[in-house]
């Protein structure tokens, strides 16, 4: 038995092994799939827009796609040609086109779970096709607007038409005559040429400048140049820039001439040179189109005093671009800004900002008094009022009915430079209110606010003789011009 047991299991061994020799399993393993990837696009293939939606999906049968990785192979940008990753399946591509016509292949390729590429990625090529952006110059320098002479800084405005892309992401390239090797890249429509660009040989000269303008779009295509040509004058005559005075009165003002007078007459006994300062006539140039052109004009300057006498209107350049006298005072600029309604309060509008008020008028605070049904910060004079100087331990007398004056508080009386002493004017102030402050800012910067116009107490009297020239003389020696 033991020999037959022994016989039948050598015999089912061997009975497998030529089985196993002599036939073949059933079904064999399959190897594993790779990922396959489709792309796709709307509309024709033929030349097209250098802006194409691109579209792409990826299949797997045994598994599923973890994303895929994409690249753009563009003649014009040669050393772009890495793979980039993402999970989104379709992708808004700028192709660059400087020339105007390149042909450019998307490819793309799935990735699925197991990290595995598909080794044969999805390609399409594009012939591509871009138009040139057109700028042009809406808002320059020229005699139309008297700017046609300006200091060293230009405000320009321009239109953007890019026939088949967005004027939105058009860049444009701004340079002066001299400087296209280094222009300035600006996105928008409008820019404030810095004063530097202005230097030749790195000094400010007078004489005719020219800008140009160049729009580049998003597919690096440059269109056609525009320019404007316009005059540019040095701040002043001499080495030293120490004074901008801004004429802001018409020569149809009755006033005119004796508020020039008492103007020029001040400049001339500061003592300061011919040719360290210069006066703007706001009727004949206006060359401020911006806050920054404002800013970066003042700034060629050590001081400047703004003047409008007793215009009860409010300054268009000023109240449209004040802003621009912060930063002035900022990097230590002083100036004087003499004007009816000056400020901004309750039920007035003023040409300063209430923000600027804030945060360069020192805390002082604007003085209002009732008025039914609300209040008003609008004060005035109904006639002849003593006012008190406090720089010159002295007086001035008021000889004019004036309304739209701004009044302050003296929350700080060192900064007081003409007071209204308690009920001398019209709508009865029950305390003293300043129309005139100095208020120091940061970096020796100094500002003067002054809303009493000085030619309103030039007249003489026995009691009170013309004190005006020698308060406003006063008043530009706090702005440094007495001093060497």
């Amino acid at each position: 038995m033991r020999r037959l047991f022994a016989s039948l299991v050598l015999a089912g061994a061997a009975a497998l092994l030529a089985a196993a020799a002599g036939c073949s399993l059933r079904g064999t393993m399959k190897p594993m799939a790779v990922p396959h990837t489709t792309i796709f696009i709307q509309g024709p293939v033929d030349t097209v827009n250098h802006i194409v939606h691109v579209y792409w999906f990826g299949s797997e049968p045994d598994g599923y796609i973890a994303g895929f990785e994409v690249r753009l192979l563009d003649p014009a940008a040669p050393s772009d040609t890495s793979w980039r990753f993402t999970v989104r399946k379709d992708s808004v591509i700028t192709v660059y086109t400087p020339a105007g016509f390149t042909t450019a292949t998307f490819e793309a390729r799935a990735i699925d779970e197991r990290g595995v590429r598909d080794p044969n990625p999805a390609r399409e090529t594009f012939k591509l096709r871009n138009l040139p952006p057109i700028v042009k110059l809406i808002h320059a320098p020229n005699a139309a607007d008297r700017s046609d002479t300006t200091f060293a800084s230009a405000t320009v405005e321009w239109t953007v038409n890019d026939p088949d892309g967005d004027a939105g992401k058009v860049m444009s390239r701004v340079w002066l005559d001299g400087h296209a090797d280094n222009p300035d890249l600006v996105p928008g429509t409008i820019f404030t040429v810095p004063s530097d660009r202005f230097r030749v040989g790195g000094t400010f000269a007078s004489g005719p400048r020219t800008l140009f303008i160049q729009g580049i779009d998003d597919g690096g295509m440059a269109g056609p140049i525009d320019s404007v040509r316009w005059y540019v004058k040095r701040p002043v005559a001499g080495a030293r820039a120490r004074l901008l005075v801004i004429d802001d009165l018409p020569n149809t003002n009755g006033a005119k001439t004796r508020v020039d007078t008492l103007y020029a007459n001040a400049v001339a006994n500061t003592g300061i040179p011919a040719d360290s300062w210069t006066i703007l006539h706001l009727q004949f140039d206006q060359p401020f189109r911006s806050a920054k052109d404002l800013e970066q004009t003042l700034k060629l300057f050590e001081a400047a005093v703004w003047y409008r006498g007793e215009q009860p209107t409010l300054s268009t350049p000023l109240t449209n671009f004040g802003d621009g006298i912060g930063p002035y005072l900022d990097g230590g600029g002083r100036m004087m800004i003499e004007s009816l309604n000056l400020v901004t309060g309750q039920s007035i509008a003023g040409e300063l900002s209430p923000g600027f008020q804030a945060q360069y008028l020192g805390g002082a605070g604007i003085a209002q008094y009732p008025q039914p049904p609300d209040s008003s910060s609008a004060w005035g004079f109904s006639g002849t009022r003593v006012l008190k100087c406090p720089i010159l331990s002295d007086s001035l007398e008021n000889n004019r009915i004036l309304s739209g004056l701004s009044a302050f508080r003296l929350r700080d009386p060192s900064q007081a430079l003409i007071v209204a002493p308690a009920h001398t004017l019209s709508e009865d102030n029950s305390i003293d209110l300043a129309l005139a402050l100095a208020v120091s800012q940061a970096n020796g910067g100094l500002l003067i606010v002054d809303g009493y116009p000085m030619v309103s107490a030039t007249i003489s009297t026995t009691g009170f003789p013309q004190r005006a020239s020698l308060v406003l003389l006063e008043m530009f020696g706090l702005l440094g011009l007495t001093a060497p």
